[in-house]
């Protein structure tokens, strides 16, 4: 670990702790974008029950983010979604809708 400036009574264990927190938000960032990518696949193959078990793990996925700390030094966490960072959720918004053709009599 290399040693960094704190800001002035910044906790060294807090800082680390901010550091693990941002390493485990990207990394979730790109297990979602698998998850995405496999949802698609599941999808374009017809299997639904795995596409929609998906699409809820996805759904209930959040990113925490520390956004300030209080006159106590508490920190203040914000809760975002972590649908927010796949390009398109298609089945996370509502399941996918199969096409239908028209019949003409």
């Amino acid at each position: 670990m290399t040693s960094q400036t704190l800001p002035q009574n910044q906790n060294p264990r807090k800082a680390e702790a901010e550091k693990l927190l941002e390493q485990a938000n990207k990394q979730l960032g790109e297990a979602l974008k698998a998850y995405q990518q496999a949802l698609d696949v599941y999808e374009d193959i017809g299997e639904d029950t795995v596409a929609t078990l998906i699409s809820y793990i996805i759904s209930q996925s959040k990113i925490v983010t520390v956004t300030t700390t209080d006159e106590s030094g508490d920190s203040k966490i914000k809760l975002t979604a972590a649908s927010g960072i796949i390009a398109h959720s298609s089945r996370v918004n509502g399941p996918k809708r199969k096409k239908t053709k028209k019949v003409s009599i």
